[in-house]
C-alpha cells in the first residue's frame, strides 16, 4: 500500500533551472577548431538570421499595439479631462514606441548558442546541435582538428571521450544540414496583434467624433494669450507710472509696484480667471477711491485762475493763453518784483482784480484761495512785503495744485486700464458667445435752439442695429444765448428736467445709446463733463449705415469750427447762473443763419476730437459699454475708412 501511495504521489519538482545558452567554441577554444565543428557553426548561420527576423516581428507587434493601447488611453481620458498637451503626447507615443522597438531589435539579435537551443527545440534533433557545442567547450582538446599521430583505436579514458565527441559532432551536423531552411518562419503574435485591432477600431471613433474639450481647451488658451497680453500692458503702465512718481511715497510709485505684482501673477497662474479678475477689480476699486471725482473741474478752474492771474500780473489779455500753472508763477514772481515801483493806485486795482478771482482760486485748491486772498488785502492795505510773500505762496500753491491734478488724472487713466484690462480678461473667459441674432431698435430726438453765423441746416435720425437692446433717458434744459453747432447720430428716448440760464460757446459731438439720469443744475458746469449714465445688457453696436466722409460732397464735408473764437476741444467753457424751477421741452430745432464761411474741412479735426474723447474716456469713470459705444462712434466716422 506504501509503495502503491508513493507511485500514485506526483513526483516533486524543484524550481526551474533557467536554460543556459552554450556559448561561441571560437570564444573559448584557442587554435583552430575542427573543420566539422566549423561546418556545424558555419551551418547555424541562416537560422540565426530568420530567428532575428521572428523576434523582431514579434516585437514590432508588442510595439504597435502598445503604442495604440496608450493612444487609446490617452484620447479616452481626453474626453473627459481637458489635456492641453494631449496633442504633444499623442504624437510623441509613436516616436517613443519606434524608440524602444530600435532597442529591443538590437537587443534581441540571437546568439549561437541561443540559435543552437532554438533549433534543437523547433526540428525536434534532441539537442544534437547544442550538445556539439556544449562538448566543444567541456573538451578543448577534442575541439581541434584530430591527431593523424593517434591510432584509430586507441585504448584509455581520454581516446575514448575524443572519439565519442568526434562522431556526436558529424552527426550533429548531418542532422543539421538535413533541416529545413525556412525552420523560423514569422508567426502571428495572437495576443498583441487582438491588443492592437481592439485597440484600433476604439481609437476611430475616439478620434473622429469631436471632443467636447476642445471648446474648454480653446477657452483656456484664450484666457491665457489674454492674461499675457493684459500682463505686458500693465508692466507698460507701470513703467509710465514709476517714471512720473517724484519719491517712494508717490502714489503712482506705489501703484506702479502693484501693477507689477499684478502681471507676475497674470502670468504665473493665467488659468485662475476668478482670483485674477478678483484682484483686477479690487485694485481698480481701491485706485478709484485715490481719485477726485471733481478733478476736471479743479483743473478747469486752475487753468482759468493762471490764465487771469497772468492776465492780471502781465496787463496782457492774451497771456498765458495755455492757463499753464507754472507760467502763472513766474508772471506771479516777476509781478512781486514790480511792486515797489508800482503806485498805490496800482495796487488798489491789482487788488481789486485779485480779489474778483477768490471764487476761481476757491475751486481750484484751498491754499491757492488762501494766498490769493491774502494778496488781495495785503495790497489794498499797501503792505507790499506781505504782498509779495503771499504771491509767492499763491505760485507755490498754483505748481502744487497742478502735481495734484495731473497725479488724479494718472490714477484715472490706471483705474480706466484696469477697468479695460479686467473687461477684456472676462470676455475671453466668457463660455458662451453673444446671440447674434438680437437686435436692438431706437430712435433719436433733438431740442435746441440758437443763432448761428453759419449756413442753415436740419437733420432726423432713426437706425437700427444688431446689437444689444437699450433705451435711455436723459435730462437736462437750459435757456440762453450763444453760438455753437452740434452734430450727433444716437438712439433713444429722452426726457429732462433742470435748470440754469446763461451765455456759453459751445461745440459737441454725440452719439447715445443706454439708460441713465442725470440733472444739471445752476451755478456753471464744465464743457468736458459729458454726464453720467447706465448702459443696458449687452454690448451696443454702431449704426447699420455710418457716416461716411466721402459721401458728404464738397459742400459738405467741412463742419463749422472756428477755433480761434470758440476754442479748442477740451478748453473749459463756464455758463454762470442761479437755479430755479424749469420747464420740460422736447422738439425737434432747425436754425438758420448767414454764411460766414468759417469751415474747417472734416479730415483736419476728426483726429483732435478723437484724442480728447479718448482722454475723457481715461480720466473719468465711464462704463465699458459707454466706452464701446464711444469707440463704435468714432471708429464710424473715421475719414480713412
Amino acid at each position: 500500500m506504501r509503495i502503491a501511495a508513493r507511485l500514485r504521489r506526483p513526483p516533486e519538482t524543484g524550481p526551474v533551472q533557467p536554460v543556459v545558452a552554450p556559448a561561441d567554441p571560437r570564444t573559448v577554444v584557442d587554435g583552430p577548431l575542427d573543420p566539422a565543428l566549423t561546418a556545424v557553426l558555419g551551418a547555424l548561420g541562416p537560422h540565426r538570421q530568420r530567428l532575428w527576423v521572428r523576434r523582431i516581428v514579434r516585437r514590432t507587434w508588442i510595439a504597435v499595439s502598445a503604442v495604440l493601447v496608450a493612444e487609446l488611453v490617452l484620447w479616452t481620458v481626453a474626453r473627459v479631462v481637458p489635456l492641453p498637451w494631449a496633442s504633444a503626447v499623442g504624437v510623441a507615443l509613436p516616436i517613443v514606441g519606434a524608440l524602444a522597438l530600435l532597442v529591443a531589435v538590437v537587443r534581441s539579435r540571437p546568439s549561437l548558442g541561443e540559435t543552437a537551443l532554438a533549433v534543437d527545440g523547433e526540428a525536434h534533433l534532441g539537442d544534437r546541435v547544442s550538445s556539439a557545442m556544449e562538448l566543444a567547450a567541456a573538451f578543448p582538446a577534442s575541439a581541434g582538428p584530430a591527431d593523424p599521430e593517434v591510432p584509430a583505436d586507441a585504448r584509455g579514458d581520454a581516446a575514448e571521450a575524443d572519439r565519442f565527441v568526434r562522431r556526436q559532432r558529424a552527426d550533429a551536423l548531418r542532422t543539421i544540414r538535413t533541416t529545413d531552411r525556412s525552420l523560423f518562419k514569422p508567426r502571428l503574435s495572437r495576443r498583441p496583434a487582438v491588443a492592437l485591432v481592439v485597440s484600433a477600431l476604439l481609437l476611430i471613433p475616439v478620434l473622429v467624433l469631436p471632443n467636447p474639450q476642445d471648446a474648454v481647451i480653446a477657452q483656456q488658451r484664450q484666457v491665457e494669450a489674454a492674461a499675457d497680453r493684459q500682463a505686458d500692458r500693465l508692466d507698460d503702465l507701470a513703467k509710465e507710472l514709476e517714471s512720473k512718481g517724484a519719491d517712494a511715497q508717490d502714489p503712482r510709485t506705489r501703484l506702479a509696484q502693484e501693477l507689477r505684482d499684478l502681471a507676475r501673477q497674470l502670468r504665473d497662474k493665467p488659468a485662475e480667471l476668478d482670483a485674477n479678475l478678483a484682484r483686477l477689480g479690487a485694485m481698480e476699486a481701491d485706485v478709484r477711491a485715490q481719485t477726485d471725482p471733481a478733478n476736471e473741474q479743479r483743473a478747469a478752474s486752475l487753468n482759468s485762475l493762471s490764465r487771469s492771474l497772468s492776465s492780471a500780473a502781465t496787463g496782457k489779455p492774451d497771456a498765458n493763453k495755455d492757463g499753464d500753472p507754472q507760467k502763472a508763477r513766474d508772471d506771479l514772481r516777476d509781478l512781486g518784483a514790480k511792486l515797489d515801483q508800482m503806485t498805490d493806485a496800482q495796487k488798489t486795482e491789482l487788488g481789486r482784480q485779485l480779489a474778483e478771482m477768490q471764487a476761481t482760486a476757491s475751486q481750484a485748491s484751498g491754499a491757492s484761495a488762501t494766498a490769493l486772498r491774502d494778496a488781495a488785502q495785503s495790497l489794498a492795505q499797501g503792505d507790499t512785503a506781505g504782498a509779495k510773500s503771499a504771491l509767492d505762496r499763491l505760485g507755490e500753491s498754483l505748481t502744487g495744485a497742478n502735481e495734484q491734478v495731473a497725479t488724479n488724472r494718472d490714477l484715472s487713466t490706471a483705474a480706466s486700464r484696469l477697468q479695460d484690462a479686467r473687461r477684456d480678461l472676462a470676455d475671453a473667459g466668457r463660455q458662451t458667445a453673444q446671440n447674434p441674432g438680437q437686435q436692438a431698435q431706437g430712435q433719436g430726438q433733438g431740442q435746441g435752439a440758437g443763432q448761428s453765423p453759419g449756413p442753415s441746416g436740419q437733420g432726423q435720425g432713426a437706425g437700427q442695429s444688431p446689437g444689444a437692446s437699450g433705451q435711455g433717458q436723459g435730462q437736462g434744459q437750459g435757456q440762453g444765448q450763444g453760438q455753437g453747432q452740434g452734430q450727433g447720430q444716437g438712439q433713444g428716448q429722452g426726457q429732462g428736467q433742470g435748470q440754469g440760464q446763461g451765455q456759453g460757446q459751445g461745440q459737441g459731438q454725440g452719439q447715445g445709446q443706454g439708460q441713465g439720469q442725470g440733472a444739471i443744475g445752476g451755478g456753471g458746469s464744465n464743457a468736458r463733463s459729458l454726464g453720467n449714465g447706465m448702459g443696458g445688457n449687452g454690448r451696443p453696436s454702431g449704426p447699420t449705415n455710418p457716416n461716411r466722409p466721402a459721401q458728404l460732397g464738397a459742400d459738405l464735408s467741412s463742419v463749422y469750427a472756428p477755433f480761434d473764437r470758440l476754442g479748442h476741444p477740451g478748453d473749459p467753457s463756464y455758463i454762470s447762473g442761479t437755479g430755479g424751477d424749469g420747464q420740460t421741452q422736447q422738439g425737434n430745432g432747425t436754425g438758420t443763419g448767414t454764411n460766414n464761411g468759417a469751415l474747417t474741412p472734416y479730415e483736419d479735426v476728426y483726429s483732435e476730437f478723437y484724442r480728447y474723447a479718448q482722454t475723457s474716456l481715461e480720466r473719468g469713470y465711464v462704463p465699458s459699454s459707454v466706452k464701446d459705444l464711444v469707440r463704435d462712434y468714432f471708429s464710424s466716422l473715421d475719414p480713412s475708412k
